[in-house]
Parts: structure tokens; sequence; C-alpha cells
């Protein structure tokens, strides 16, 4: 039988404020040691944002096991599976010059040679920093592999065990009315590695 798994994402500002006061009151001792040390008011906006999500992802899928959370731009997003070690990591697609950063993050030796031509350069950076991070946070073992996903204009990736359920067959996105719902996945907007 497959393991299952979960991915859930949230733009920050659709959780409010009232669940993030909420998801304050409610941190363990360690979270809210954690939570006093950041200097800005935004960081721990997205610690709670981060932790908001992870609680109602573990109700909403009703099973428990390893998390992994990760956030920018305004965006969270968290992995679930029933065991192991998952990787997520969620990244807005603006817009940048692709061919210098991708030629500084991605030097020549690199297996996976950066393009050379701008056409699909926003995608393919972000496709591969983001399976990067995921990859970081995640388990070191030849039995994972990551997923991308270009939706709602973020590219989100995780690391997953490759023999994985994943429930609803795509990402949940958070809305604020209406709660979870599967991303819409249009032809060309998946890669698996």
């Amino acid at each position: 039988m497959a393991r299952g798994a979960w991915i859930a994402y949230a733009r920050i500002a659709d959780i409010g404020a009232r669940a993030l006061a909420a998801t304050r009151e409610q941190l363990s001792t360690s979270d809210r040691t954690r939570y006093a040390r950041f200097a800005t008011p935004r960081r721990r906006r997205e610690f709670l944002a981060g932790r908001w999500l992870l609680a109602a992802s573990r109700r909403a899928w009703q099973r428990s096991g390893g998390a992994s959370i990760s956030h920018s731009g305004g965006w969270v997003a968290v992995a679930l599976v029933e065991r192991g070690v998952p990787g997520v990591d969620i990244e807005p697609t603006v817009a940048r010059d692709f061919l210098r950063l991708g030629a500084w993050a991605f030097p020549a030796g690199d297996p996976e040679p950066w393009p050379r031509a701008a056409r699909d350069a926003r995608r393919s950076f972000y496709g591969r920093w983001t399976r990067y991070e995921a990859r970081l946070k995640g388990a070191k073992n030849s039995a994972y592999g990551e997923r991308t996903w270009f939706i709602d204009g973020v590219a989100l990736s995780a690391r997953l065990p490759r023999k994985v359920s994943l429930a609803g067959r795509a990402p949940q996105r958070w809305r604020r009315r209406g709660g979870f719902a599967p991303a819409t996945l249009k032809a060309g907007n998946y890669e698996r590695r």
C-alpha cells in the first residue's frame, strides 16, 4: 500500500489576523521562544502562518507523520507524509534577470546545465531552485524524489517518497472562504524529478 502525503499552500493574507492570533496563543514553549527571537512583524506573521497551516492541514487530512514548512513572498506551504521526512519549498515566480541569476546559482559544472536562451528561463530557474530547497529539507534517501507545481503565480516543490499517494492528486489551496480546495492543474504546470 502506498504511503499517503498532503501538500497545502496559502496566501498568508487569506489566513487572517484572528487565526494567527489564536495560533500564537497555542504555541509550544520552544515555539514561543523561537517566535520571540524574530526581529520583524513580517517574519513573525510568516512563522505563525506556517504553524497555522500545519495544524489546519493535519485536521483536514486526519493523519499524522513527518512535516515540512516553507514561506516566501506572502505565501506559505506545508508538506505532510505518513512516514518519513518530507521537504517543501514555495517561491512566487517574479520577474528577474534569469540568465545571469541562473548562471550564478547553477554553475557550468552542474549536472543539469543552465539554458543559454531566455526562453523558459523563469520556469527552469524556479523549478530547479524550489526542488533544491525541498531536497535540503527532506529525507536524504534515494526512495524520495521531487515534484514541482506551477500554480497561482508560485512555484511549489515537495520532496516525497516516490511511491506516495498525494491527497487530492494535487496541492490543496487554502482560501479564506471555502477552506481547502485542490489546485486546478492544467497541462504543463507539473514536473517530476
